[in-house]
């Protein structure tokens, strides 16, 4: 699983198309704690703006994301307080969760964890046949103790291709999109520091050369990068391979790349 809007959204998607329309949202899906006193709680938004009453449950998960940026989840309810663990929203209304990190407090460098907001389904009445769909929120939670800090540190960077979906064909409506080629960079972006950073809210840089000799620049600024790796959680001591496209034939001797959270 991996990052993919600026607000590090992951929605499971167990079942399609509801018989009513169901709409809920979740406020932030970004939190940042401090290990002890009153920066160690949050409140966490759920709006159900559908037709139904709808459950819910939450766990917290300590989170790990591969290099690749599969997000690996284990169970952390006993370093946290959450209330409700679990409610009915009902429909048109609102619900108020509140975390409360209660974990080690002499921690050295940041935490990455998620609140995991999860749809119970609803048992139909028998007989009744209807399409249910279930929707998952996992909230990024960082407890972040003092005097941290985030430093990337560029491991490596490299003209790289990766296969994504073309055009479909608009006259067979049925057929999957056929994947093509598209050249770009990867970086492998490593983080030294004892903060989490987010690389896709950075700023980048990357020049180099074109094979043709002339001057390559490109700048990513502020949630720029977001569009192109997602988020891109960065925790310490960890690293991220990062896929920038670009068309323009470099020379791959002489990409510089550096990123500033």
């Amino acid at each position: 699983m991996s990052f993919f809007t600026r607000i590090v959204i992951f929605l499971a998607l167990v079942v399609a198309m509801p018989t009513e329309a169901e709409a809920s949202r979740v406020s932030p899906m970004i939190v940042e704690l401090e290990p002890t006193g009153r920066g160690s709680i949050a409140r966490i938004d759920l709006v159900n703006d559908g037709l139904r009453d709808i459950p819910y449950e939450v766990q917290m998960m300590r989170g790990t994301i591969t290099p690749e940026g599969e997000l690996q989840l284990s169970p952390a309810d006993a370093e946290f307080i959450v209330f409700p663990a679990q409610t009915i929203v009902e429909s048109n209304s609102q619900q108020v969760f509140r975390i409360q990190y209660v974990g080690e407090e002499a921690l050295a460098r940041s935490q990455v964890y998620y609140m995991s907001i999860r749809q119970i389904p609803v048992d139909f009445e028998q007989n009744v046949s209807q399409i249910q769909m279930v929707v998952n929120y996992n909230v990024l939670v960082n407890v972040v103790p003092d005097g941290t800090r985030a430093e990337p540190a560029i491991r490596s960077a490299s003209l790289a291709t990766r296969q994504i979906p073309g055009p479909r064909d608009p006259d067979d409506a049925d057929a999957d999109a056929p994947m093509v080629e598209q050249r770009g960079i990867e970086v492998d972006l490593g983080n030294v520091g004892s903060r989490f950073f987010l690389a896709g809210l950075s700023d980048w840089s990357i020049t180099g050369r074109t094979t043709a000799g002339e001057p390559f620049e490109m700048t990513l600024e502020g949630d720029e990068a977001s569009r192109l790796i997602g988020v891109g959680v960065v925790a310490p001591d960890a690293n991220r391979l990062f896929f920038i496209p670009t068309d323009t034939p470099l020379d791959p001797q002489s990409i510089r790349v550096t990123v500033e959270p």
